[in-house]
């Protein structure tokens, strides 16, 4: 596990300021915000909807937090209790303890956190890295997953080199080497200004993630129980999604699985096919 995720104290500060303003400004829908203890670390989440409902679980992206799914909410609110979770080890207000990633730590953390909050069985959405968690839980824990969509996906394929080159390119070149970070990720998807504001923060404050995301098998993919959904992008600089969907399609045929067309790593506009896809296996 490591705790080494800030470059100082003061960035931490800086950065969960950031966060707690932009969630202190949103006003769309009432929610809670609760601070779960783990078998990992203490888990900041956002809790919104009737308890009543089915639960869903969404895991944000590498060098992010729950503040990513906020504009999502409103496709799921009326059908669900959602519950936007910030992974520890991201810059987030989850305690600052960064999961091993080829060990059962992040197993461990996601099963704790539903059972230590008294929830049995979840459909869960999750984005990049949050999507690799989701698919490692699934694999380990099927019957605790009502059904899993995953908007881009680690665990598939290996990081591009290309993305490698460009991230060692765009460190010696300061504010335009952001622009051409900023360019690879996010593509034509139009981000709020607030959110590359954030990435320019956590470049200048936080340690991201360098573990290589461990790869599922053929064998674990095949035996994937539950309803599955996957979306990439044609023009994804981090991961080849092509070559995802390929394995994802030959070992879980019944996979629904969507290869977007002139689109990069990031997918914004997608919830409404997410939404439909969860729907279905509500019983």
């Amino acid at each position: 596990m490591n705790r080494n995720i800030y470059r100082s104290d003061q960035g931490r500060e800086l950065i969960e300021k950031y966060y707690t303003d932009i969630l202190s400004c949103y006003m769309d829908y009432p929610y809670e915000e609760l601070y779960i203890d783990t078998d990992i670390a203490k888990t900041h989440v956002l809790k919104f909807g009737d308890s009543i409902k089915p639960p869903l679980f969404m895991f944000h992206g590498s060098t992010s937090n729950s503040a990513t799914w906020l504009g999502s909410i409103l496709y799921f609110i009326n059908d669900f209790t959602i519950y936007c979770v910030d992974i520890p080890g991201e810059p987030g207000l989850s305690e600052p303890a960064r999961c091993e990633l080829n060990t059962d730590e992040p197993l461990k953390w996601i099963e704790s956190l539903l059972d230590n909050m008294k929830i049995g069985k979840a459909f869960i959405l999750g984005m990049s890295l949050g999507s690799w968690y989701a698919m490692n839980f699934t694999i380990n824990r099927p019957d605790k997953v009502h059904a899993l969509s995953m908007i881009t996906a680690g665990g598939f394929a290996p990081m591009k080199k290309s993305f490698i080159f460009k991230v060692l390119f765009a460190s010696i070149l300061g504010d335009n080497g952001k622009k051409v970070m900023n360019n690879a990720i996010y593509y034509k998807t139009a981000v709020p200004d607030e959110v590359i504001a954030f990435q320019s923060l956590a470049a200048a404050h936080f340690n991201p993630l360098m573990e290589p995301l461990p790869i599922f098998t053929d064998e674990q993919i095949s035996n994937i129980s539950v309803p599955l959904q996957f979306f990439g992008g044609d023009h994804d600089s981090l991961i080849d999604s092509v070559r995802t969907a390929k394995r994802i399609k030959t070992n879980y045929p019944s996979a629904d699985v969507h290869i977007l067309k002139d689109t990069g790593h990031v997918i914004l506009d997608q919830f409404e096919n997410i939404f439909s896809f969860f729907k279905k296996t509500i019983i």
